[in-house]
């Protein structure tokens, strides 16, 4: 049974394993696991860099010694192709799964991965793709992002194979490269961000629409939001969360997690004649769901987004070094768990069911020294015991004059007070030093502050870049790409 440090709900990630390809020393950019697999079955996962597919199932769980297993390793391509970006789909009729790429060629490719074999090629697109994402209502509906400023919405429906170009969002959406696109649950909205700064938020229809399958694509012209103001760089990633979103840009080391005001899934999508059209420069945020008064109004604007939170992620100031956001699961019982790798080879996660459990806790008054009631996550800052010859060992810390108050309780019961030792400790524990810690990484009051991750994993041995992390639908495995030919495999319940 785990110990109370090591409660399966609150458990994060592990190493399990790394590697390094002999053949390939590029980037691999992308990674995925397959989500329609079966409940139980043993998950199934790509990784595409180069001109290289592989095709992967993690370590077998409950036996020893076992270890990543390559069904596939496809070579597809020019030797100059470089594919920066996968996403699966399946065959509606055979259940077969199929994995769409794309990259440095203006075309998305789909792969049959039991065979090995590419089965067609959608072109379109002007430029690079850096990004494909599915409906995650309907497999047969794909997107993409391109190096042409637009996005565009295929059909991969067999019906539809002579047109399968269903949309295009251009127009006053982006004016640069499209580096990040993500659906809504709903499959009715679609994030995007770029080289630009900015981030669109679009309705989508219902597809496939009347459009769909001919030669007239549905083209939307206006987001229904639209704001440079999250960021100053380029924007290289986008998630929904819910209905908030979390996204980031190179240089800024961390990850902004933001609402868009007036915005609900659970009301009906606004019609394309609500969307913004008005072009104002002087207007860096424009959006249908908090609109702006009128010019003759003397009513002033209300804000239009919201900053919530910020993650930090040092040492990641190149692009194209993607997060990855594990929903949760309620049925499951999972928290969602935000990961992330930088240039130096370092995990961070972050659970953000953590953060209101703190907060929580903290507003509860409890005694931080009750480990019956204080959070499981929460473990106390506790000095090592050293030599009793040492004289070191004796000098008391100080307190920081950067150490912020707390509201929590830190008195026990007995009346003992902070600093001194639990009755079965073995050194003293600070707990001044331990809230300053947990401030650090749950404390949600200023939306400014960054959080510290709430775990911290070393791929050893293998200095790489991350460039994206994908998650098991269990939310058991996550796997990291990057830089050099490197993927490594982290694992949850591993014991």
């Amino acid at each position: 049974m785990a110990s109370r440090q090591h409660k399966p709900e609150w458990e994060l990630p592990s190493m399990r394993e790394a590697h390094q390809m002999s053949e390939f020393r590029g980037d691999f950019y992308s990674v995925k696991f397959y989500p329609y697999s079966k409940p139980g079955s043993r998950p199934i996962f790509a990784i595409v860099g180069g001109r290289h597919i592989l095709i992967c199932r993690p370590p077998a769980v409950g036996k020893e010694n076992t270890k990543v297993e390559v069904i596939q390793n496809i070579v597809e391509g020019e030797p100059e192709e470089d594919y920066y970006t996968c996403v699966w789909t399946k065959d509606l009729e055979s259940g077969d799964p199929l994995l769409c790429v794309a990259g440095n060629n203006a075309n998305i490719k789909i792969i049959d991965v039991l065979r090995g074999k590419l089965l067609r090629v959608l072109p379109g697109h002007g430029g690079e793709i850096d990004d494909l994402a599915i409906s995650p209502v309907n497999p047969y509906i794909l997107a993409s992002a391109s190096e042409d400023s637009t996005v565009r919405i295929w059909s991969l429906d067999p019906a539809h194979s002579q047109q399968p170009c269903a949309a295009i969002l251009e127009g006053e959406g982006h004016k640069e490269t499209v580096m990040s696109i993500a659906f809504h649950s709903s499959g009715r909205y679609l994030l995007s961000g770029g080289v630009d700064h900015i981030i669109n938020f679009w309705t989508l229809p219902e597809f496939p629409d009347s459009n769909t399958g001919t030669n007239k694509p549905t083209r939307i012209y206006y987001p229904h939001f639209s704001t440079s103001e999250i960021h100053l760089d380029i924007v290289d990633c986008v998630c929904f969360h819910g209905d908030l979103i979390l996204s980031k840009a190179a240089n800024e080391e961390c990850i902004v997690l933001w609402s868009i005001n007036g915005f609900s899934s659970s009301n009906p999508p606004p019609p394309p004649s609500l969307a913004p059209t008005t072009h104002d420069a002087q207007r860096e945020t424009r959006s249908a769901f908090a609109p702006v008064p009128s010019s003759t109004s003397q009513e002033q604007p209300g804000p239009q987004y919201t900053r919530l939170l910020q993650f930090s992620t040092p040492e990641s100031p190149i692009i194209f070094m993607r997060f990855s956001l594990y929903p949760g699961s309620t049925s499951l019982k999972t928290n969602p768990i935000l990961a992330f790798c930088n240039t130096q080879s370092k995990v961070y996660f972050w659970d953000l069911a953590r953060l209101n459990k703190y907060q929580d806790f903290k507003n509860s008054g409890s005694s931080i020294k009750d480990s019956n009631l204080r959070p499981s996550f929460l473990n106390p800052f506790q000095h090592r015991n050293r030599s009793a010859g040492n004289p070191l060992s004796r000098i008391q810390r100080d307190n920081s004059p950067t150490e912020s108050s707390s509201s929590f309780a830190t008195g026990n019961s007995d009346g003992t007070g902070a600093g001194e030792k639990e009755k079965g400790d073995k050194g003293r524990i600070d707990w001044e030093r331990s809230m300053k810690g947990w401030q650090d990484k749950y404390e949600m009051g200023d939306s400014i502050d960054v959080l510290e991750p709430h775990k911290e994993e070393m791929v050893k041995g293998l200095g790489f870049t991350g460039r994206q992390l994908a998650w098991s639908a269990d939310g058991m495995w996550c796997v990291v790409v990057g830089s050099a030919g490197v993927f490594a495999v982290l694992q949850r319940w591993g014991k």
